[in-house]
């Protein structure tokens, strides 16, 4: 089941006295319980995408749809979402519990429920002894936090993370995605995620959809993507003596004193070479493999388009 569709969706904005695109004949889908990442430069159209999900713009052509319906048209829908940016601020003077009891009321939310959610997401998030503390008072961990938890006070069935990470500490920074993939599963909330970090996307994302100068040029998961920029990665074994070497240049393989150098195709299984090794007798000491990361995917796609 697919919870947002994107059809042949554009978006001009003037830029003196020309039009340039934003957006330009944008298509997907993503389907139910997916985190899926927006990626590319600055400028490619990314908050564009986000805003107009979110209602605050209007597409110029084409369609959007939410659990199945027209976002513009149907209000009720953002009841079903929320939206965290990591530069979200409150103001300095509001205790924790009280920005909670702010934006539950902002949501429409009872009273009743309003007491059990807080309570639920602050133990969720582990915010509890915090409650009474004003937001300046707080660290910079437990205000990610509180942004997080004030996100699914609604119990949002579609949550839209911009830049979540952003200026973090990298302690922080980890704790904040380990909070997305335990909200993703616990939760089973459908997660659209922009980020810089490329790192990041790798390691939360089901697929991604990678935006340059208002197109989506490349969409799947993030090995299919790899896969289609980098048909092969290098290979280097240690071994504690060469043997069969005629066999092993037969294989591809230079050979350098006691080490073995390869490149593999990129959905090769490196067991396989290994126990090919192991076969022949040669006892490995060290290995190390350099696969393409989403990095050099991000600069090779940058590189292709210029």
């Amino acid at each position: 089941m697919s919870i947002v569709e994107v059809e042949n969706v554009s978006k001009k904005f003037k830029s003196g006295k020309k039009d340039f695109f934003a957006l330009k004949d944008v298509s997907f889908d993503i389907k139910k319980g997916e985190i899926f990442g927006l990626l590319g430069p600055n400028g490619a159209g990314k908050s564009t995408l986000l805003n107009i999900l979110i209602g605050i713009l209007f597409p110029d052509s084409g369609n959007v749809k939410i659990f199945g319906k027209n976002p513009l048209k149907n209000n009720d829908l953002f009841e079903k979402m929320n939206f965290v940016s990591g530069e979200t601020r409150f103001h300095w003077a509001l205790k924790v519990k009280d920005i909670l009891e702010f934006h539950g009321r902002l949501y429409g939310i009872p009273k009743n429920k309003r007491i059990t959610e807080t309570k639920k997401l602050a133990k969720f998030f582990e915010i509890e002894h915090i409650l009474e503390n004003k937001f300046s008072n707080i660290s910079t961990g437990e205000k990610m936090r509180l942004i997080m938890a004030k996100a699914l006070l609604n119990n949002p069935k579609l949550l839209l993370l911009d830049e979540p990470t952003v200026g973090l500490d990298p302690d922080i920074a980890i704790k904040t995605r380990n909070e997305i993939k335990r909200i993703n599963k616990k939760l089973g909330t459908t997660i659209i995620l922009t980020s810089h970090y490329m790192h990041e996307i790798e390691q939360l994302c089901d697929r991604i959809a990678f935006i340059n100068k208002g197109v989506i040029v490349d969409i799947g998961s993030v090995d299919s993507v790899k896969l289609r920029k980098f048909a092969s990665y290098d290979l280097t074994i240690k071994v504690r003596s060469v043997k069969n070497r005629e066999f092993l240049r037969r294989k591809g393989f230079l050979i350098n004193g006691n080490i073995l150098r390869k490149e593999l195709p990129a959905d090769e299984n490196i067991s396989e070479t290994l126990s090919m090794l192991a076969e022949k007798g040669m006892e490995i000491i060290e290995i190390e493999s350099r696969k393409p990361t989403l990095e050099d995917y991000f600069v090779k796609m940058l590189g292709d388009k210029k």
